[in-house]
C-alpha cells in the first residue's frame, strides 16, 4: 500500500520541526510538502517540496488524496482554510489561539472533509480529559477548582487551548471560567480559575487542583518532549485517511472508531 501523502502547514515552527523529525517513525506516511514563508536549515525528507502559502493558494500541484496537518499560527490557519474551502482535503487541525470565526470555518469544512480538531495531540492528555469528565457534577460543587498551565516563554496564546478545554469539562457553569483570576476576590459559584505561566523551554504542563474541606485532588499531565505531539499529529493523519466527512476527536482515533 502506498504511503499516506501529508502536507505540513507551519513546517518551520517548533511543532513543524518535531513532526519532520518524527516522520521516519511512520513508514506508512510520506511528507510531500512543507509549507512555510521560507525554508529553514532542517532538511525536508526525500520526495518533499518546500512551498509558501502563496504557492499553495496559487494552485501548486499537490496530491488530491493528501492529508493536511496544520500546526501554524492563527493567521496561517485562516489562509489555509481559504484554500481548503476551495479544494477540501482531510485536515488535522492543532493550532491553538483561534478565534470563533476560524473555529466555525473548521466546523463547516468538516461537512465536506474529514477533520480532526485537537489543541493537544498527546495520548496522555486524552486520558487525563477522560478522567476529568468522570468527576460527578455534585462533586464539582464541593471543590474550589484551579488549573495551572506552564508553557515555554515563546508561546503566544494564554491560557492554552488544553487549559480551556479542561476548564469547560470541570465547570458546572460554563460562563464561570476565569482566565485572569484575582486571588483576593471570592469565587463565584461554579468558577474554575486558570493560571498561565510562560517561562523557560517547557513543552507543556497542565495541573488540575480540586481543593475541598480537608482534602485536595490533583491531576498533572506533563510533556517533556514535543515529539509526543508530533507523533499524535501523524497518527491523526493516518486515522483520517479514507474517513468520510465529519468532525473527529482524538478519543475516537484512540478507540479506532
Amino acid at each position: 500500500m502506498a504511503p499516506i501523502p501529508v502536507i505540513l502547514f507551519g513546517a518551520t515552527g517548533r511543532m513543524g520541526r518535531a513532526i519532520r523529525s518524527s516522520i521516519p517513525e511512520f513508514p506508512d506516511v510520506s511528507l510531500v510538502a512543507c509549507v512555510a514563508r521560507s525554508a529553514d536549515d532542517v532538511a525536508c525528507p526525500p520526495g518533499c517540496v518546500w512551498l509558501t502559502p502563496d504557492d499553495v493558494e496559487a494552485g501548486s500541484a499537490l496530491p488530491n488524496d493528501s492529508v493536511v496537518i496544520d500546526v501554524s499560527l492563527a493567521a496561517g490557519t485562516a489562509r489555509l482554510l481559504g484554500w481548503l474551502e476551495r479544494v477540501p482535503r482531510p485536515l488535522v487541525s492543532a493550532t491553538t489561539g483561534l478565534g470563533e470565526a476560524e473555529e466555525g470555518r473548521i466546523r463547516s469544512l468538516a461537512r465536506r472533509a474529514a477533520v480532526l480538531r485537537a489543541r493537544n495531540l498527546s495520548v496522555g492528555n486524552s486520558v487525563a480529559s477522560a478522567m476529568l469528565r468522570s468527576v460527578p457534577a455534585a462533586a464539582k460543587a464541593l471543590f474550589d477548582i484551579d488549573l495551572v498551565e506552564h508553557h515555554h516563554a515563546a508561546k503566544r496564546d494564554a491560557p492554552s487551548g488544553t487549559a480551556l478545554a479542561w476548564a469547560r469539562i470541570l465547570s458546572s457553569v460554563p460562563a464561570a471560567v476565569n482566565t485572569a483570576p484575582d486571588a483576593a476576590k471570592p469565587r463565584t459559584p461554579g468558577e474554575v480559575r486558570i493560571h498561565s505561566l510562560r517561562s523557560g523551554t517547557a513543552a507543556g504542563t497542565h495541573r488540575a487542583l480540586l481543593a475541598g474541606a480537608g482534602e485536595t485532588l490533583e491531576l498533572v499531565h506533563r510533556v517533556s518532549d514535543r515529539a509526543v505531539f508530533a507523533r499524535g499529529a501523524l497518527r491523526a493523519a493516518r486515522f483520517l485517511k479514507g474517513k468520510p466527512p465529519g468532525l473527529y476527536t482524538l478519543e475516537q482515533m484512540l478507540e479506532g472508531s
